[in-house]
């Protein structure tokens, strides 16, 4: 027994240092708990800021290609505006003596009317301009009616066969308007049947605008204004016997009126617009019903207020004849072209696309010849660019109003087809369709259920991952290795292994916690995805009940054109009145 006491009190020492190791191994392992729980929240985050970032570079993306867009455009707006000076000033220096030609016409008649000018220096200007404008049709045109005012016959004829060699259809209209102002009724008549005749309905001289405001303004009495009539008449059968011409004419009043179409506010409809896909079907057909009201508004406008008839027949015809020689010529049409795209550009921001959408519907007013019926479209719509008065504006809409109507038919319909049925709403990882915005109930029951289920598989699929497996079992099999070695070997080989047993059973207690944190974060997420959902389908209700109310409007419009008649809208002179009472 002797010989046993040194080993026990060897065994003794080393089971107390076993206990006080094994006592540093339980604090480690706590702080290697810890660590992990730590270390676990810290991926959680990592994770959510991950996800913040790639949200946030996904609205960084479309707000950068919002602002090229909008960079685009402001360099394209300022290009064009100050293109616009260019071509302006080109025209000037081009075709400025032109104005100076055409301020001089009403004044020669005026100035003949007070007679307080004499003959001698009207005979001179008119000369001079004769001179500064070779190839100017109104040039010789004046010199013959100076030559026609002082009585030179032989100085008018020339004057007037070199005009009319210029440009027969304009020297011809020029002077029945003026034999019309001096009262000279068969002279009148006699240039308007030589203008006439010239005249092709598919392809008229733009100065045809003048002689509908002559006709809608009541210059033409008598006999002159049943010719006007009657060969308007003549030319629209004419071109109604032609094959395609109706649809031609809805398709052409068609587009005149979708250029109306105004723009949805970019505030309205913030959830839709975010989270639907349908957007910008739902946006177009909003605006495309919407534009019903713009174009009642277009026309009831027109046709509200009385027009005031100039208290003279000169004064009328001195209106038309401003119009007429103030009328851009051929050879303008191309600055003229180019002036009013790059006008259109500045007017829509520098949206070239929505610019030229405009173009190619109002450059048809400068085009050098034309058909009649593009005539009357260009005069009710563009009166700005043909130099229409409103008078004319209201006979040419009563004219067409029959196209106009077709055309707005056809346009209703188009739109009306491309209102999307289905809207698509996508909130969080839930996506869902609705008709009107009134199944919330039936799509909050899918979008729970939704959320349910991917819950129930995002915590079902929390627990052991294969690095926490491969430490537990490489930890084991090299603390066997190691404690396999024998003397001080074995405690470093228990102290491996109970680290991997300690890692692995505190990732096996965390697994809780992390189904928790996974339960809570999806339960968020489906609140807010809910929140959404209901203020979409508010938005689509509201929606459509807008989009409904703005669609009935087609009828209000249809009703208003199908009461036009053309008769009334030729409107009477007041000596022509006093020959009707007398």
């Amino acid at each position: 027994m002797g010989d046993l006491g040194p080993v026990l009190r060897d065994i003794g020492r080393s089971i107390d240092t076993l206990n006080s190791n094994l006592s540093v191994v339980n604090g480690n392992i706590s702080q290697v708990a810890h660590d992990v729980t730590v270390v676990g929240g810290q991926v959680e985050t990592v994770a959510q800021q991950q996800a913040d970032t790639r949200e946030r570079l996904e609205e960084l993306y479309v707000e950068f290609q919002e602002f090229v867009a909008a960079d685009t455009r402001q360099k394209e707006r300022q290009f064009a505006a100050t293109r616009v000076i260019e071509v302006r000033q080109e025209l000037e220096k081009k075709f400025g003596h032109y104005d100076e030609v055409r301020r001089h016409t009403t004044g020669i008649l005026q100035a003949t009317d007070v007679a307080i000018v004499r003959e001698e220096t009207m005979r001179t200007a008119t000369e001079n301009l004769m001179m500064a404008c070779p190839g100017y049709w109104l040039a010789p045109a004046l010199v013959a009616l100076i030559g026609w005012i002082v009585d030179n016959r032989v100085l008018a004829e020339k004057a007037l066969a070199e005009a009319i060699k210029r440009d027969d259809s304009k020297a011809s209209l020029f002077f029945s308007l003026v034999c019309r102002r001096a009262r000279r009724l068969e002279a009148c008549g006699r240039w308007l049947m030589r203008y006439f005749q010239m005249q092709n309905p598919v392809a008229l001289d733009r100065e045809v605008v003048v002689m509908l405001d002559a006709l809608a303004n009541g210059v033409f009495g008598g006999a002159a204004l049943t010719t006007c009539s009657a060969v308007v008449d003549e030319w629209l059968t004419e071109l109604e016997q032609q094959a395609g011409f109706p649809e031609e004419q809805r398709k052409r009043w068609a587009e005149a009126l979708d250029v109306k179409t105004p723009k949805v506010v970019p505030d309205e409809y913030p959830t839709l617009r975010k989270y639907s896909s349908t957007w910008p079907r739902l946006d177009a057909s909003l605006a495309a019903a919407r534009r019903n009201q713009v174009i009642q508004n277009f026309f009831e406008q027109l046709f509200t207020g009385e027009i005031v008839v100039p208290p003279s027949l000169e004064a009328a015809v001195d209106s038309l004849l401003d119009s007429l020689v103030t009328n851009y010529d051929d050879e303008e049409l191309p600055l003229r072209k180019e002036e009013l795209m790059l006008q259109l550009i500045v007017e829509e921001g520098g949206d070239k696309a929505r610019a030229a959408r405009r173009f190619g519907d109002e450059s048809e007013s400068l085009r050098a010849q034309t058909n009649f019926a593009a005539m009357l479209t260009n005069s009710a719509m563009y009166p700005e660019r043909t130099g229409a008065t409103r008078a004319t504006q209201r006979y040419a809409v009563s004219r067409c109003r029959h196209w106009i109507i077709a055309g707005l038919n056809d346009l209703t319909a188009r739109d009306r087809a491309l209102v999307p049925a289905e809207v698509e709403v996508a909130c969080g990882s839930w996506k869902g369709t609705s008709r009107d915005g009134m199944n919330e109930q039936q799509l909050t029951a899918d979008l729970h259920q939704h959320y349910s289920t991917r819950t129930e598989q995002a915590v079902n699929a929390v627990g052991i991952s294969g690095g926490t497996w491969a430490a537990l079992i490489i930890g084991g099999l090299l603390g066997l290795v190691i404690a396999a070695q024998g003397g001080g070997a074995i405690l470093v080989g228990i102290l491996i292994m109970a680290a991997a047993g300690a890692y692995f059973y505190f990732q096996y207690k965390n697994l809780d916690n992390v189904r928790q944190r996974t339960r809570e974060a999806l339960e968020k997420e489906r609140d807010e995805a809910s929140r959404i959902l209901r203020a979409a389908l508010a938005e689509l209700t509201d929606l459509r009940r807008d989009t409904a109310v703005e669609d009935d409007k087609a009828d209000d419009v249809v009703e208003l054109l199908t009461a036009l008649s053309s008769p009334q809208f030729i409107l009477k002179r007041p000596e022509q009145t006093r020959t009707v009472m007398a």
